[in-house]
């Protein structure tokens, strides 16, 4: 046996012997947990304080949008650290249209699918029928399930950490709340409730609920963090642990050794890019401004990737003035994330004005590991404005102000090493503070303790 092996042994000895509650006798558990070969940790699991982790969220594996990445990563990780993990899921796809299989194991996570007609988010009707069936398929699996130790509950059907609370309450289930959008804010925003009418007051109250009921808060950023805050939840209840990007899979390429490019005919240009959801929170009347200004310049091309409720009108303003330059496609498959996000020049990261600290993209952290820079455009107190403004990596344009993204936009495009220059700092700073590493660790130590 290699001394390395020998080692491990005599630590997992002393470990074994070892008084299960001391400080040290779970720091070494610890350890041991993190470098011991699978072998020897069948020898003696109950050295190992193994947690039934259950995720509820509507979108998982293999579904493409930005949170269903996230939350899937998580749960592959906490399998690999020997974490009995569930993920009870919809049937259902992002962009509708089909659906998938009811139960499977991946990674270790064992998913179970909960009907839905997946009609996606192409109407308002279709996304509340594939939402109602999440929310009452999802409840009942949870509700006859052994019971967890964790539940990680999300923000995706708006008011879904309520299905937390129910458990909390029935079952003892101790939940941590993800934070990826604050409800009912981000539907008063959008003014389709009035921020002081009845139900909004309920909604308000009943969100103040699920915060105060939870084990921990996780948010994206200190936008966030402090509008959880203003609901009376203590600050050491909240977590701030920032979205990331694998830097190993995504990586910067040079636009001469992309394929997609060159299938999408779009080599020798420069390209203006978004990629993402294309909703209510996400101002394009700049963007396509700019595209009009810049119709005579045969050398640069916007692309839009993705899908929502606002897709259509992107769609309509191309063809209405008549821009060839203007393109959109469908979301790429995660397996082609290597080369569609480098596929951009420069990319597009827009928040509405209202919106800040109530969705946070998450979109830049990949836009980052491509290499590439982010022109942002919202409130410059916003968490991406404060991070280009502070480290780089990007422009900031103030929202209304086409001419100044036409501008910034023309510059790059006939300075292309300006471009670079700013995406080769916006990789730097991700591989120092926002790899899928260091995420996942803080995700890890939360749900641990």
């Amino acid at each position: 046996m290699s001394g390395g092996g020998t080692a491990n042994l005599r630590l997992f000895s002393s470990i074994f012997a070892s008084e299960g509650t001391s400080v040290k006798g779970q720091a070494d558990r610890r350890y041991l947990q993190s470098t011991a070969p699978p072998a020897m940790m069948r020898i003696c699991p109950e050295t190992i304080d193994i947690l039934r982790i259950r995720i509820l969220h509507i979108f998982f594996y293999p579904d493409k949008c930005a949170v269903s990445q996230i939350i899937s990563d998580l749960a592959f990780h906490l399998a690999r650290q020997g974490h009995d993990v569930e993920a009870i899921a919809s049937q259902a796809v992002y962009e509708g249209g089909k659906r998938l299989p009811a139960n499977e194991t991946v990674n270790g996570v064992r998913i179970r699918r909960v009907w839905a007609p997946s009609l996606g988010k192409s109407s308002t009707i279709g996304r509340l029928a594939d939402f109602a069936c999440y929310v009452f398929g999802s409840l009942s699996a949870a509700m006859f399930s052994p019971r967890a130790d964790r539940l990680v509950i999300l923000t995706n059907p708006p008011m879904y950490p309520l299905v937390g609370l129910l458990l909390n309450f029935f079952r003892r289930e101790p939940y941590v709340y993800v934070l990826m959008d604050l409800f009912p804010e981000a539907i008063i925003r959008t003014g389709a409730m009035k921020p002081k009418g009845l139900l909004a007051r309920l909604l308000t109250r009943l969100t103040k609920a699920t915060f105060l009921r939870a084990k921990k808060v996780i948010t994206l950023g200190t936008c966030m963090a402090s509008l959880v805050e203003d609901y009376g939840v203590p600050p050491a209840k909240i977590e701030i642990v920032r979205n990331w990007a694998n830097d190993e899979l995504v990586r910067p390429i040079a636009p001469q050794d992309n394929p997609l490019r060159q299938e999408l005919g779009l080599g020798g240009k420069f390209i203006v890019m978004y990629s993402g959801n294309m909703g209510h929170a996400q101002r394009f009347e700049d963007i396509l401004q700019a595209a009009e200004n810049l119709r005579e310049r045969d050398d640069i091309h916007f692309l839009f990737i993705g899908g929502g409720v606002r897709r259509s009108e992107i769609e309509t303003f191309r063809d209405e003035h008549g821009l060839d330059s203007i393109t959109v496609l469908n979301y790429f498959p995660r397996e082609q994330l290597a080369y569609s996000l480098p596929l951009g020049d420069a990319h597009l990261v827009c928040v509405r004005e209202g919106f800040e600290g109530i969705q946070v993209p998450s979109k830049s952290y990949g836009i980052m590991a491509a290499g590439r820079p982010i022109i942002y455009q919202g409130n410059s107190n916003g968490e991406v404005a404060r991070m280009i403004r502070e480290e780089g990596g990007g422009v900031v344009v103030a929202e209304g102000d086409a001419d100044g993204l036409t501008e910034i936009i023309r510059r790059w495009a006939d300075n292309p090493a300006d471009a670079h220059q700013a995406g080769s700092q916006a990789r730097k700073i991700l591989e120092q503070r926002y790899t899928e590493r260091i995420g996942l660790r803080k995700y890890q130590e939360i749900l641990e303790s």
